[in-house]
Parts: structure tokens; sequence; C-alpha cells
């Protein structure tokens, strides 16, 4: 049997009690650094930010971004200067602090606007897009209003202005206040008649529309421009553009034949299926 010698021994008692009594790694040392980690790019976050907050202020309240010019395009009724109006941009306004947004809300108040679009352009320009109602009959109640393509009131007719557009008629003064505010489409049938008339080389063209007359049942009578012979459109199972292509070729027949100005009125439903026109003597 071998036995231990003494120095070997305390060497190897004093080697335990020395790895004993070493202190330990901090547990959660990791996690401090990830911590500490954090809280570092935390705050080069928040300096950049910062920074940046600076930086926008000074160039919202710098001259070198003063609104030195304003572009406005698409305008044909209306003039520049009314659109610059309705902006409120001055030459002291800052292009930075510009709400866009705001700006095009008010020039779209204007009854003549359809779509408003507005960019910056640094260092010191702004440029308005305006896109125009089209205008297409003339509403002709208690008084005289210009009628966009969408059924939209433009204006009310100025005096000394004409446009040979064709004239709705048949609408009372409550109608046409319901209409300004967008809460009735009444005049949407008459204005299908306008747009189908617009397209193309017609024999019934939007110039041979001289007015269109509405009633209260929905039905309509549109007058030609040259001799102001009815045709009646009604609001039964036969659609508005069934009697449409009817009206054109009945009118196609009557020119062709002689027989137009023999005619007083033409039914474009009188029984199902066909058209009756009468003739005078």
């Amino acid at each position: 049997m071998k036995i231990r010698s003494p120095s070997t021994y305390k060497r190897s008692s004093g080697y335990r009690s020395i790895s004993r009594g070493r202190p330990s790694r901090p547990r959660f040392s990791v996690q401090w650094r990830v911590g500490l980690e954090i809280l570092a790019g935390m705050a080069f976050v928040g300096l950049v930010l910062a920074s940046l907050f600076v930086c926008w202020r000074w160039a919202c309240q710098s001259d070198l971004f003063k609104v030195c010019k304003v572009q406005i395009r698409g305008c044909k009724h209306l003039s520049q200067e009314k659109i610059l109006k309705l902006s409120k941009v001055t030459a002291q306004d800052n292009l930075l602090s510009l709400n866009l947004r705001s700006i095009a809300k008010a020039i779209e108040t204007n009854a003549w606007v359809r779509t408003v679009e507005v960019r910056r352009r640094l260092p010191g320009q702004l440029i308005i897009i305006i896109k125009e109602r089209t205008p297409v009959a003339l509403l002709k109640s208690d008084k005289t209003y210009l009628v966009g393509d969408r059924g939209k009131i433009i204006e009310e007719l100025p005096k000394g202005r004409h446009f040979s557009f064709p004239i709705i008629t048949g609408l009372r003064p409550e109608d046409v206040k319901d209409l300004k505010q967008g809460r009735d489409q009444s005049i949407r049938e008459a204005l299908k008649l306008i747009s189908m008339a617009s397209t193309g080389t017609r024999t019934l063209g939007v110039n041979n529309i001289s007015r269109i007359d509405m009633s209260r049942d929905g039905t309509m009578v549109l007058y030609t421009a040259d001799r102001g012979v009815p045709f009646c459109f009604d609001n039964g199972d036969v659609g508005l553009s069934v009697q449409f292509h009817r009206a054109e070729k009945i009118l196609y027949q009557l020119y062709r034949s002689g027989m137009y100005k023999k005619v007083n009125r033409v039914d474009l439903n009188y029984v199902p299926g066909c058209a009756w026109a009468s003739l005078g003597r």
C-alpha cells in the first residue's frame, strides 16, 4: 500500500483550499452588459433625433427656404391671382413650414376646382397643379347656372358671359339648392344624354341639342337646335342609350328623306320596341 507523503498531502490540501476560496464570477454580467448597450444605443438615437429636430427648426425659420416663386398650372377659367389668394401663401412664408394639405383644401373650396396637387421644389419654389371641372350644360331655374360634367353646379352665370351649351330646364329652385349641396342628382340622366351626344361624330351631336326639359316623373324632352323638334325620352324599361340610338337613326332617316322639316314630335318609346314620328301638314 502506498502512503502519500505529508508534503504531497499539504500541497493537495492547499490547492483545494485555494480553489474553494477563489471568488466566483457574477451570474448576471451578460445581462448587465446587454442592458448598458441598449441604454447607450437609446441615448445615441435620442441625440441624433434631437439634432435633427434642431436642424429642422432652424430650416423652418431660415430665410434660405423662403417662398420666392409660386408656379400655378392648369388654370383655364380661373385666374392665377385667384388661386394664389385662396392658397394664402406669401413671400414671407417658409417653404418647409407650409402645410400642403391645408393649402390644397383651401383651393378646393372654389367650385371650378376638381383636384389640386401641391408640391415643394427646394429651396424656395411652390408648385400648384389645378384640374378644373369641365362645364357641359346650363341649368335654368330661378337663375342660370353653369353645370359640370359630374352634375356639380360650378357657378351662377355672370351677366355678359355666354356659353353655347345645352340648357337643362324643369328643376325647381329647391331642387337646385339640393343639387348645390350634393344631395340630389336629378340632372344625371340629362347629363348622360349630353355625354353620349358629345362622343364621336353623331347625327344627334351635342351642337344639335338646344334644350333638355326634365319632368318630375323622370321623362325628358330633348329639343334640337336647328328646328326645335322635340324627342321624347321616357323612364320605362327601355334604357336611355337604346332610346338615344333610336333618336339618331330616326333623325338620319328624316334628314335623308327630306321629311325633317315636317316633323312635329318624335316619341322614342311610343310602344314597346317602336318609336313614332308625328308629321305635320
